[in-house]
């Protein structure tokens, strides 16, 4: 009688086919990813580490001028799947091999989702595919907000019209687009059902008055403070509440100096839109004007 011995692969073994899949995934090279994905070693959900170039954003605040964002890119080793680095980097092609193969569209990493990463660099084809997928509704939530964050105006149409957003997720998208200037996408936001009246906690900053706090507020004053005047005047033109408050004057902190210090010339007594419009001025007045326009003498 003849003994056959079984090779039982190590997991060592396992995990650099996997690592080649990751490379391969992101550097868009379809002929290694299709060879690693007939070894019968491969794992496609498999995290490993590599070094990716992310979109990051800074905002720069301004005197009496609306806030600014610039966005750039900066590499980090960080944990990736296949599937998250095919999105990041935008390859369609791999991405259908990688779903068909079995990756997990709903594995999240320390940055996001697959559908996150689609979302932040602005792949909406690709992006298309992952909802078409079975992305979940945390996936989509944490994808919206990135958009959302970057500007990424038709990510943010694809994910608000999937319907797999909930209102108190879609009403802080609204105003981290608002505070950011990205009209485009209020005005896809609110088209898609989001209530523009909807009441969410952010943190609003102003370098003059200082501010820096997280507040409950609308996006008409999150977009007031921000100095954002077109934000502010497709709001007022969609019918936006000009009666509501809001405690802006209070306790904030100077971010260099650490010191306590307080805000608002009337402290901490509620705020209506106006008055928010009148502390947080803007240079041209153009809010200010605006609110004016809409709002009843009595």
């Amino acid at each position: 009688m003849v003994l056959v011995r079984q090779v039982v692969p190590s997991d060592n073994e396992c995990a650099v086919v996997s690592q080649r899949l990751i490379e391969a995934a992101l550097a868009g090279d379809i002929e290694i990813v299709d060879n690693c994905l007939i070894d019968a070693l491969v794992d496609v959900n498999y995290i490993g580490t590599v070094s990716l170039r992310v979109k990051c954003t800074e905002t720069v605040l301004h005197e009496e001028a609306p806030d600014e964002v610039n966005i750039g890119y900066e590499e980090y080793k960080t944990d990736v799947t296949a599937l998250f680095a095919a999105a990041h980097a935008g390859h369609v092609d791999i991405t259908r091999r990688l779903l068909s193969a079995g990756s997990d569209v709903n594995q999240k990493l320390f940055r996001g989702y697959a559908t996150t990463a689609a979302a932040r660099e602005g792949h909406h084809r690709l992006l298309g595919l992952l909802l078409k997928a079975g992305a979940s509704q945390p996936a989509c939530e944490d994808a919206l907000l990135d958009a959302c964050l970057y500007g990424q105006a038709k990510a943010a149409e694809l994910l608000i019209s999937s319907e797999m957003t909930r209102p108190d997720v879609s009403a802080h998208a609204l105003v981290h687009a608002g505070c950011r200037g990205f009209v485009d996408i209020v005005k896809i936001l609110i088209k898609n059902g989001v209530d523009k009246n909807s009441w969410d906690r952010a943190l609003l900053r102003s370098a003059k008055p200082a501010l820096h706090a997280n507040v409950d507020c609308t996006p008409l004053i999150a977009a007031i403070v921000s100095r954002q005047a077109p934000v502010v005047k497709y709001l007022l033109e969609v019918g936006a509440k000009t009666d509501c408050k809001v405690s802006l004057g209070a306790w904030s902190w100077d971010t260099v100096s650490g010191e306590e210090l307080r805000v608002g010339a009337s402290l901490a007594e509620p705020y209506n839109e106006a008055w928010c419009a009148v502390e947080y001025y803007e240079a041209k007045g153009e809010v200010l004007k605006m609110l004016l326009g809409y709002i009843s003498p009595n």
